[in-house]
Order: C-alpha cells, then structure tokens, then sequence
C-alpha cells in the first residue's frame, strides 16, 4: 500500500475502536454508522462507502457474534433462517442499488436510520418500558415455533437484508424490532441474535456490491481492525450494563448516524 494508504488504515483503526465497543454494546453490525464517517468525513462516494461498510461489518459480527453466542445471548435457530433469508434479500438489494444516484442514495439512507431510530424507540419505551427495569429470568433456550413464526422469520430476514444492501445501513434496529416484537426473543437474546443474522446479511451484500467495484481495500481494512477489536469488547459489556443504558444506545446509534448523512 502507499504512504496516503496506510494513513487511511491506521487513521481509520484508531478513531473506529471506540465506534466498535458501541456497536458490540448493542449488537449492530454498524455499517449505517461507517458509511456516514466514510461519505462525510472520509469523502468515500456513497456506493463505495456501502459496499465497504458491509464488508467490514461482516468481520465485525463474526468477532461480536461469537462473543455473544459464549455469553449465552444468541438463538441460533432464528438467526440461522433470518440469516440465509437475509442474504439472498442482501444479492437483490445491492444490485437494484445500482441504478439510484449518489445524493439520492445517501439521502434515503439518512431517512432509514432516523425511522429505524423511532421505531426502536417506540418499542423500548412502550413495549419494554417499565419492565427493562428488571432484570430478566435466565435465557431457558428457544422455544418451538410454528410454521407461521419460522415464516416471519424468513420475512423479516428477506426484508431487511434486501434494505441492508440497498441503503448500507446494517438493519440492525430492523431486525431487533422484529425479533423483540414479532418472535418475542428477550432483549439480550434479540442483540446476540441480531449479530448471527448480519454475518450472512452483510457478507451476501459485500460480494454482491465488489461486483461492482464498491469496496475500497484500505478502508476496508482500517475500519475492520477498529471496529472488530471494540466489537469484541463491548459484546462483552451488553449482560454487564444496565438495561436503561443498553436501550439509550440502541436508539441514539442509528438517530446520530441518519443525522450525519442527511445534515453532510
């Protein structure tokens, strides 16, 4: 790599450890959060800075999902099928990107995560609300589930792996809506979970989007060994911390990274 290059990666590692301690935190992939840093502050062209994002975000929820599934946060079950579903949603969402310009592009992801932020906030304070207070039972495993609850499943996968790659947003609060209010996964379970999920999401929508040259090698790496090495830490965090804290986070990740984009 050249001088300027390895500037990038070591500029990039620094600054995004702490991005990444966040995002173990609270069981998202970030790639909403690393595509507004890359556009606005690294002046990447919002394609490119997509493609890279999902392609560092699935090493970050490789490191951040292992580290929950020891935990005992993840349903592996569920992840698997909103996993598979979720990467083949990811293949049409990245090439059907394709034809959407740049401003436009950037500006539908903003509105994405401001709405994704709402909606987990919605959740958190009128469906868990006074509960999150109290400490949840011991996670007893998965439950069964009819065909209706693993057809849900696979919707919600489907949905938010195509939006994932079309937007470069990560989906990570789509889907934990969905696992808390439609598959009834308690909070933990919902973000250890959540982090199973993206690895298919964000790795089908990575290759998809290098297809097409929109995946830059050094930023790539810079963000991947910051964000992976915090990830890992604050996976670790998530049955340490409060809950009142844990749903602050939740919502105030993608609200910060939609008002970049959309204020950039």
């Amino acid at each position: 790599m050249s001088p300027d290059e390895v500037r990038i990666v070591v500029t990039l590692a620094v600054v995004t450890f702490a991005l990444g301690v966040l995002l173990g935190f609270i069981g998202a992939g970030g790639a909403g959060i690393v595509v507004a840093l890359l556009t606005t502050t690294f002046g990447l062209p919002v394609h490119q800075a997509i493609g890279t994002a999902l392609a560092m975000m699935c090493f970050v929820t490789i490191s951040g999902a292992v580290s929950h599934y020891r935990e005992g946060n993840v349903a592996p079950k569920v992840g698997l099928v909103t996993g598979l579903t979720g990467a083949f949603g990811a293949i049409i969402g990245a090439d059907t990107s394709q034809a959407i310009p740049e401003p436009m592009l950037q500006m539908l992801a903003g509105v994405g995560l401001l709405m994704l932020a709402a909606l987990v906030w919605a959740r958190t304070q009128f469906g868990i609300g006074r509960a999150g207070l109290v400490s949840e039972p011991e996670w007893a495993g998965e439950p069964k589930r009819s065909p209706v609850g693993w057809g849900l499943a696979g919707g919600l996968g489907l949905t938010g792996g195509a939006a994932a790659a079309f937007l470069g947003v990560g989906m990570a609060p789509y889907l934990q809506l969905g696992f808390l209010a439609v598959l009834r996964l308690p909070l933990r379970q919902t973000i250890g979970t959540t982090m199973m999920a993206l690895i298919f999401i964000s790795a089908a929508g990575a290759v998809a989007l290098a297809r097409h040259g929109d995946v830059s090698l050094p930023h790539l790496i810079g963000t991947t060994l910051g964000v992976a090495s915090g990830a890992f830490l604050g996976a670790r965090l998530t049955k340490r911390m409060p809950r009142s804290l844990l749903r602050v986070a939740l919502v105030g990740a993608p609200l910060i990274a939609g008002g970049m984009l959309l204020l950039f």
